[in-house]
């Protein structure tokens, strides 16, 4: 089968769950026997080594026309058994363009939504303007697509109250090869918690650095990632007087995220809006790491197939802190116990099994 993946970010060109779902799937894909070409937005970055990609510029950057010019121009010269489109953008472009190729939208979360999340900082006017407009271009997208993946239950509720269109559940994944127990947990008494994120509002970050402020010093706390929010970060913890217990790591390259996810005691999603999924937990996990996370978005679905008790019901800082001193006194499943139960069930060739045979029932 030919499949050509369509993708406004793709991995590692930028990080993201959504770029990282289009890689891990066409690697699985090609593992699998499939021919697979990526379709992506231009950042200036090298793809993958090997890779067969085209490149389209970044949004605003030429007329719609342009877009579509490149999408049929791939079409017609790779001439693809399906068309798997992850992202608003490049579908909102291309699958009008796509009428005589099945066309599978990967649906993660509300344009909309996401777009008043990412650009909070623009005037409320323009984001006024543009959040109905972009709601009525993934309705057509939606409805002209063949079929519609999502990844959650929670966002498959999104869907269907948004737009009414009936979906395909497949969870994300992860590499189980590469997400696995180090050995390295703490040795001493520091009981350490981590996480990954964008340093952008919607990950609740400011909250959980609250909350280190209501739990004992000999718990610390280590956050990875980068954002517009690391000046305030780094603000609030040196107001709360946290500077000896919480860190920010920065950016966590790739290859370092196994050892980073095993070095800790627990992992901890605070998100306070839209998690889709979050592949994170799964890495976590799979690294034997077991992880704490608000009961927001698909969350809950995860971590209720571990344990319910890993949720923290409410994004505040005093519920982070509570539920943090509640789990800390019972026991969890060894590393090698977590690691097995997510290779099992969601490790990428398992996940990747199901999305073809969706589309070898649309060929």
């Amino acid at each position: 089968m030919k499949i050509l993946s369509v993708c406004d970010v793709l991995f590692p060109q930028t990080t993201g769950g959504a770029g990282r779902v289009a890689r891990e799937l066409a690697e699985a894909f090609m593992k699998m026997g499939a021919e697979v070409e990526f379709l992506t937005r231009f950042t200036g970055k090298a793809s993958g080594s090997g890779d067969k990609v085209t490149y389209f510029p970044p949004p605003g950057k030429a007329f719609p026309g342009h877009y579509r010019k490149i999408f049929l121009k791939t079409v017609k010269r790779f001439d693809p058994d399906l068309i798997h489109v992850h992202q608003p953008f490049p579908a909102c472009l291309s699958i009008a363009s796509f009428s005589s190729k099945p066309v599978v939208y990967n649906y993660y979360s509300p344009w909309s939504e996401e777009f008043k999340m990412k650009f909070s900082l623009l005037p409320r006017s323009l984001r006024k303007i543009m959040s109905p407009l972009l709601a009525a271009a993934e309705r057509r997208v939606v409805h002209r697509a063949t079929a519609i993946i999502v990844l959650s239950q929670f966002s498959n509720h999104q869907l269907m109250q948004l737009h009414d269109r009936e979906a395909v559940l497949i969870p994300g994944g992860v590499n189980s090869e590469r997400f696995r127990p180090t050995g390295e947990k703490p040795s001493d008494n520091t009981l350490r918690l981590i996480t990954v994120r964008n340093l952008v509002p919607r990950m609740g970050l400011p909250q959980l650095i609250r909350a280190m402020s209501l739990l004992p010093p000999h718990i610390e706390l280590t956050i990875g990632g980068q954002g517009p929010l690391q000046d305030e970060l780094m603000g609030l913890i040196s107001s709360l007087s946290l500077s000896e217990r919480v860190r920010l790591a920065g950016h966590v390259p790739d290859e370092d995220l196994p050892h980073f996810y095993s070095s800790a005691n627990w992992f901890v999603l605070p998100t306070v809006a839209l998690e889709g999924f979050g592949l994170v937990t799964l890495e976590s996990l799979s690294c034997g790491t077991p992880v704490l996370g608000t009961r927001i978005g698909a969350t809950p679905e995860l971590l209720e197939r571990f344990d319910s008790q890993w949720i923290i019901e409410k994004p505040t800082p005093k519920e982070i802190a509570a539920t943090i001193l509640r789990v800390t006194e019972n026991p969890v499943p060894s590393p090698d116990d977590l690691h097995h139960r997510v290779a099992e069930e969601f490790d990428w060739k398992h996940i990747a099994k199901l999305y073809l045979e969706l589309f070898e029932s649309l060929v």
